[in-house]
């Protein structure tokens, strides 16, 4: 139950930190 809900936010996190830094180094 808890798993996959968890999965999904963990990589919505991670994307947004890359994206983030991406952002920061321009």
């Amino acid at each position: 139950m808890f798993g996959n809900g968890a999965k999904l936010d963990a990589q919505k996190k991670d994307i947004g930190r890359k994206a983030f830094i991406i952002i920061l180094k321009r």
